[in-house]
């Protein structure tokens, strides 16, 4: 998995110990850049490029062609611009899966789109940034200066609380946002220098020019992935985003470097096969059909459970995970591509809160249709009554917007009520950035949440989105010469919760002392009662809440790898994906 560490030092202690670059390359790190008092290291070819007041490390594409940046890219060379211009320009004229980084202010902004983590942390030394706290043979006095679970944050989590989403719970690290600058040492500070509530508050002037956006956002985000000569992995799954992806990259030549794969289940509620071939019958791609067995969780598996500094379930079917990454592997894929956050740019849900967008004061016309047309769509999609959705407006237009305490940095701006509900979705996909096996093998990219695509969805307002009262009605319209009919047209997709469900229930002699007598429940942050109800099998039959079953347990994984760590043995981390729960406490 790629990989940064950047240590500073303070001045007074003289420069860096040298480090042997052989143990270095044999783990698959080097030494990328070196100052009097910081060193830059990075790991699996993770790009580095110069500008005048630090390093860029990470893939970064021009704003507008998709062609990879140059090694010292011309819009970053003034040497007497502050940082937070150097920034502004750097998210205005680029865009990719970076992280920037200023020695010399201690400081670092991480990009919108968050496909690179950052985080920041002080040394006994110094300070530090990188995408995970080091491990041998990097210099152990990288390393945080103390680590420790942080039980305030995983309960947060637990109760599902929006502000728990910008935090690693964990003591002696600092998440550095998407889109944020991150000061570091006694003047640490903080400046959104991306916040997505400007595009959200910063309309296009018609349906149109919003579809073009769109349009063109996704088409640059799929060219960018072909600027290398690198071979792709990409799944066809017989939706609506995955079908966008892959025949965009096929629209720009990707099909002779792709391999397409599609998984598919027995089950007859979940079949897709027909979809995804459809798919690639119209993309003239050949596409690899692999059958998903019935599943068993047991303790070797949950021993296994891949952990990084954040919780995350991204390789909660493990068939899935481990055959993608094996095929990665075989095909000698540099990345793998996803459909992931699609429901969430292009808008999927119904929202009685698009009724604001209608009348009053965050009013967004002129659109497509006619007014009436818009409301009557509006209403179809939410199941109701017109009227009903003009009292909404209404209610809206007159009403004071409530306060959030606490506020996630990208909600303390006020926008549209539907446009907040985007933004809190937009904070929850960061979990798709999360630890897996197929994102060690290789990096997981998912091109529907690049900078570009976010800008121009988050421009485009909901009963854009949503046109004729149809989840994703923009995408649907602007891709529908790239995709089958039938994919463009249909209203749902093929249900797994059957097959997730049969494998949690030959699963239960695992999962319940995974559970019950996990850490969670011994610090009293997950109530007993409440898994045991989760876990009884009539309820898992008839309602079983396999989402959050899956986050549980990737919650107690991660908590017992990272308890009773000393510093020196947290350093132990080698970015998200290479650990995994079994190298933690696993006991009350």
């Amino acid at each position: 998995m790629d990989g940064f560490v950047v240590e500073g030092r303070f001045g007074f202690l003289g420069a860096h110990a040298r480090v042997d670059p052989a143990p270095l390359a044999a783990a698959g790190w080097r030494e990328a850049r070196t100052t009097p008092l910081t060193r830059l290291f990075v790991r699996n070819g993770l790009e580095v490029r110069d500008t005048a007041r630090g390093w860029i490390v990470g893939a970064l594409f021009e704003r507008g062609s998709g062609h990879q940046a140059s090694g010292a890219p011309d819009a970053l060379q003034d040497p007497h611009e502050p940082i937070e211009v150097l920034c502004a320009n750097l998210v205005r004229f680029y865009w990719g899966r970076y992280v920037a980084i200023f020695p010399t202010e201690r400081a670092v902004l991480r990009d919108p789109s968050g496909h690179l983590e950052c985080l920041t942390w002080n040394t006994k030394t110094g300070w530090a940034a990188g995408s995970a706290p080091p491990q041998a043979p990097l210099p152990p006095s990288a390393a945080p200066a103390d680590l420790a679970i942080d039980w305030s944050a995983i309960a947060g989590i637990v109760a599902d609380l929006p502000t728990a989403l910008r935090r690693v719970p964990l003591h002696g690290v600092e998440a550095v946002l998407p889109g944020e600058l991150r000061g570091g040492g006694a003047a640490a500070k903080s400046q959104l220098i991306w916040n997505p509530a400007v595009f959200a508050r910063q309309p296009p002037a018609s349906y149109e020019v919003s579809r073009r956006a769109v349009v063109d956002a996704v088409h640059e985000s799929l060219r960018a992935e072909l600027a290398s000569d690198d071979r792709l992995l990409a799944e066809i799954s017989g939706g609506l985003d995955s079908a966008i992806v892959a025949s965009s990259l096929v629209a720009h030549g990707g099909r002779d470097r792709t391999r397409f794969v599609h998984f598919h289940v027995a089950d007859p509620g979940g079949e897709e096969r027909a979809y995804a071939r459809q798919v690639a019958d119209q993309l003239q791609a050949d596409l690899l059909e692999i059958v998903k067995p019935e599943l068993q969780v047991d303790a070797d598996i949950l021993a296994e459970v891949p952990v990084g500094v954040r919780p995350s379930n991204n390789a909660a079917d493990h068939h899935y995970d481990r055959t993608m990454a094996a095929l990665a592997q075989r095909s000698g894929a540099r990345r793998i591509l996803t459909g992931q956050g699609g429901d969430m740019v292009f808008f999927q849900s119904p929202s009685r809160q698009v009724a604001a967008e209608l009348w009053g004061r965050w009013r967004r016309l002129p659109r497509a249709d006619p007014l009436w047309r818009q409301l009557e769509c509006a209403a179809r999609w939410n199941r109701c009554s017109t009227w009903s959705l003009i009292g909404e407006a209404a209610r809206e237009a007159f009403s004071s917007r409530k306060t959030i305490v606490n506020p996630h940095p990208w909600l303390a701006t006020t926008v549209a009520p539907a446009k907040q509900r985007q933004l809190e979705s937009l904070i929850r996909s960061q979990v798709f950035h999360g630890a897996s096996r197929r994102g060690r093998q290789a990096a997981l990219v998912h091109p529907l949440l690049s900078q570009p695509v976010l800008e121009a969805t988050l421009a485009a307002p909901v009963i854009d989105l949503a046109r004729g009262g149809r989840g994703r009605g923009l995408a649907r319209d602007a891709f529908a010469h790239q995709i089958p009919v039938s994919v463009r047209e249909r209203r749902s997709k093929g249900v797994l919760t059957p097959y997730y469900g049969r494998m949690i229930l030959r699963s239960l002699g695992a999962l319940r002392p995974f559970l019950l007598d996990g850490r969670l429940a011994g610090e009293r942050v997950l109530d007993r009662a409440f898994v045991e109800a989760m876990l009884d099998p009539d309820r898992l039959i008839h309602q079983g809440d396999y989402p959050r079953l899956f986050e549980t347990i990737a919650l107690e994984a991660y908590v017992r790898h990272w308890e009773g760590r000393s510093p020196s043995a947290a350093a132990g981390v080698d970015g998200a994906s290479n650990l995994s729960a079994s190298q933690g406490r696993t006991s009350a």
